[in-house]
């Protein structure tokens, strides 16, 4: 006989009822209470899990996605100041303070 045993899953996606699983909103009450800087590494962090998150985010034009995790405006500013091909390639920038 089999076992098998669940796995948790939590929605991380930013949209009102995200894609269906548990456990999002919780996931985005801690993800808004945290800095600036953190909610953006959390950006990054779904965009390299999501394909059509990261497409979304590489062409700077998603108001949505940026107020979805409470980026202020002067960030939301330099983030569409990057000019990269590549999820690598964006966060470099953002290393490297591009837009600054």
């Amino acid at each position: 006989m089999t076992s098998v045993r669940g796995n948790l899953i939590t929605d991380v996606s930013p949209w009102p009822s995200g894609r269906g699983f548990s456990g999002g909103s919780a996931w985005w009450q801690h993800v808004l209470r945290q800095d600036e800087r953190k909610r953006l590494d959390n950006l990054i962090g779904i965009a390299l899990l999501d394909a059509e998150i990261g497409k979304q985010l590489l062409s700077g034009n998603d108001d949505t996605l940026f107020s979805a995790f409470g980026l202020s405006e002067e960030t939301q500013k330099r983030l569409r100041a990057i000019e990269a091909a590549t999820l690598t390639d964006f966060a470099q920038a953002i290393t490297d303070g591009v837009g600054d």
